[in-house]
């Protein structure tokens, strides 16, 4: 969603109730955290529309350990 010409938390707020699955990802393909991506308006907008699914932070091209993903994609 961050290549979009709309800003994230604008697509939450016009996509919802549409979703029910949440993968945040920084657009290097690192996870929340690793990147230029600030997460707060986006998780800001998924509280503001009420979601209360599953938001994965997953990593595509981080090699660390685990517990230093969590510590980083938490600490947002």
């Amino acid at each position: 969603m961050c290549s979009e010409t709309k800003t994230v938390p604008e697509i939450i707020r016009d996509s919802w109730p549409h979703f029910a699955h949440f993968h945040a990802n920084d657009k290097n393909l690192k996870g929340p955290g690793f990147g230029e991506i600030d997460f707060k308006p986006i998780a800001a907008a998924l509280n503001e529309v009420g979601y209360n699914g599953v938001v994965f932070g997953g990593s595509i091209r981080l090699r660390r350990r685990p517990e230093v993903i969590a510590s980083k994609a938490w600490s947002i």
